[in-house]
């Protein structure tokens, strides 16, 4: 989706590049902490009874559901639960 205008985006590749490698890692690692934690709220707001395991299990679904085989799923699954 294209959003934003030409310009603007000029103007947020800019100042990225102007970051260092370490800042823009930083920031995207806590893009993801916060996907996160919004995603775990959403899977709270629907179990408000969920196991730790179980919540593990259901994050890593609505992260990665699609990059996996049914049976690979599977293993992951029960590696979280377990762990």
């Amino acid at each position: 989706m294209l959003d934003t205008s030409p310009e603007i985006n000029s103007r947020v590749h800019q100042m990225m590049k102007k970051k260092s490698g370490s800042d823009r890692l930083l920031m995207g690692c806590s893009m993801f902490d916060m996907a996160k934690e919004i995603v775990q709220a959403s899977i709270r707001a629907e179990n408000p009874d969920i196991s730790p395991e179980e919540l593990r299990a259901q994050l890593f679904l609505r992260f990665y559901k699609n990059d996996f085989s049914e049976r690979e799923r599977e293993r992951i699954i029960n590696h979280l639960k377990i762990n």
